[in-house]
C-alpha cells in the first residue's frame, strides 16, 4: 500500500485492485449514509461492523425462512421442540411447494390459504393450531436475529400472524373409569411386554399420574418417598419448579421391588437405551391391552394421569386446587402465597390414599 492509500504501482494488478477497493469503500459509505449519522453514532465499532457485513452480503435482503428454520432445528437442545418445528416447517414448505421462502413474502393472506390447505387435507383444528404456533415461534426467532430495534434496523417487516385466527385447540379427554383401571390392574396377559406396560401404567397411576419422562428419569427412593422435579411446567417462562414428593404406598411398593433387581427401577434402563424407545414400547403394548380388554379407547401412558385426576376430583371429592398441586402444576394465581407457605405433602398423601382406597373397593 502506498503512502496515498492506494495500492503500490509495483503490484501488477494495482489499478484493478484500487478500482475494486474503491467500490468496496463506496458501498460501505453508502450503507453508512443509509443508516444516518444519528444511528451510527449510537453504535459501537463491533455493532457497526456487524451491520456493514450483513448489508455487504449479496443475499442480505433475502432471508430464507426455511433455511433459517432448519438451522434453528439443528441447534435445538430440546428434541420435542425440534420435532415440533420440523413438522411445522415441513408442512408449510409442502404447501408453498418450495424449499426457499423469502420471509418477507409471508403475509397473513398466505397463512389463511395455508389454513384452508390444511383443512382440505382433513387436518384437525389442534394440528392446525400446532403448526401455526410452530411457524410463529420460528418467525419471531428470525425477527429477533435479523431486526435491531435499538437502531431502527428492521429487515423483517410486519407481523402476519397477528391477523390470523388460530383454530381453537380443545384438549381431548383421556380418562377411563375406576372399574376400567381395576380391569387393567387385574388382567392376566400372556406376553411379558404387555405385563410390563400394564405395570408401568399402574405405577404411574399409583404415583398420581406421573408422566413417563419423569418416571424414566426418577433418581430413586428416600425414606419411603419418591422425590423429583417435574420436567414439564405449565408456565410461559418454564423456570418455576417445585419438588414433588410421593409416598410409596403398598401397591406401588410391590411393583417398584419387582422392577428394581439391580437398582431403583433398573429393569427399564437395562432394556431400553433411551426414553423414546421406552415410551414407544409402553404405548404400543397399552394399545394392545385396550384391544384385548375392549376398552374402546386408544390407551396410552398419559391416560393414567388424566384418569387419576378425574377420579380424584369426581369420585374422591378432592378440590381442584389440591388436584392441581398433586399433578405438579404451577398456579400463577397463588405464586405470591407460594413464597410464604411451606409445602405440605400430606395433601398429596391424603388425596392419593383416597383414590387408591376407591380403587381397592370391591
Amino acid at each position: 500500500m502506498g503512502g496515498d492509500g492506494c495500492i503500490s504501482s509495483a503490484c501488477l494488478e494495482s489499478e484493478n485492485l484500487d478500482y475494486e477497493l474503491g467500490n468496496i469503500l463506496q458501498r460501505f459509505r453508502n450503507i453508512c449514509i443509509q443508516f444516518g449519522n444519528v444511528r451510527t453514532k449510537k453504535m459501537s465499532c463491533l455493532e457497526l461492523k456487524d451491520e456493514l457485513l450483513k448489508r455487504m452480503n449479496p443475499g442480505s435482503e433475502i432471508i430464507d425462512f426455511v433455511a433459517f428454520s432448519r438451522n434453528v432445528i439443528e441447534n435445538s437442545s430440546k428434541k420435542k421442540t425440534g420435532e415440533w418445528y420440523q413438522d411445522s416447517i415441513n408442512s408449510f414448505a409442502h404447501f408453498y411447494k418450495a424449499e426457499n421462502i423469502n420471509i418477507n413474502d409471508i403475509k397473513s393472506k398466505n397463512l389463511e390459504e395455508y389454513k384452508k390447505y390444511l383443512y382440505n387435507r382433513n387436518a384437525r383444528p389442534g394440528t392446525i393450531n400446532n403448526y401455526l404456533r410452530g411457524l410463529r415461534a420460528l418467525y419471531n426467532k428470525a425477527k429477533k436475529q435479523y431486526n435491531n430495534e435499538d437502531f431502527n434496523i428492521i429487515r423483517i417487516q410486519g407481523n402476519p400472524f397477528a391477523k390470523v385466527d388460530f383454530p381453537q385447540y380443545v384438549r381431548t379427554k383421556k380418562n377411563i373409569s375406576i372399574s376400567d383401571i381395576r380391569r387393567i390392574r387385574d388382567a392376566e396377559f400372556d406376553r411379558e411386554r404387555m405385563r410390563m406396560a400394564r405395570d408401568v401404567f399402574m405405577m404411574s397411576f399409583y404415583m398420581m399420574g406421573m408422566n413417563m419422562y419423569d418416571f424414566f428419569c426418577l433418581p430413586g427412593e428416600t425414606y419411603g418417598r419418591i422425590v423429583y422435579e417435574r420436567s414439564k411446567v405449565d408456565t410461559m417462562s418454564h423456570n418455576r419448579r417445585f419438588a414433588l414428593s410421593i409416598k410409596v404406598e403398598p401397591e406401588l411398593r410391590v411393583l417398584v421391588e419387582k422392577y428394581s433387581e439391580h437398582g431403583f427401577l433398573s429393569f427399564f434402563h437395562e432394556r431400553y437405551s433411551d426414553y423414546n424407545n421406552f415410551l414407544k414400547a409402553v404405548n404400543r403394548e397399552l394399545k394392545q391391552i385396550s384391544t384385548v380388554l375392549n376398552l374402546g379407547v386408544p390407551l396410552s401412558s398419559n391416560w393414567a394421569r388424566h384418569s387419576w385426576a378425574s377420579i380424584a376430583r369426581n369420585k374422591a371429592g378432592i378440590s381442584k386446587a389440591d388436584v392441581d398441586f398433586c399433578l405438579g402444576h404451577v398456579n400463577n394465581d397463588y405464586k405470591m402465597a407460594d413464597i410464604y407457605i411451606d409445602i405440605d405433602y400430606s395433601v398429596c398423601d391424603k388425596a392419593n390414599s383416597a383414590v387408591l382406597n376407591l380403587l381397592n373397593e370391591k
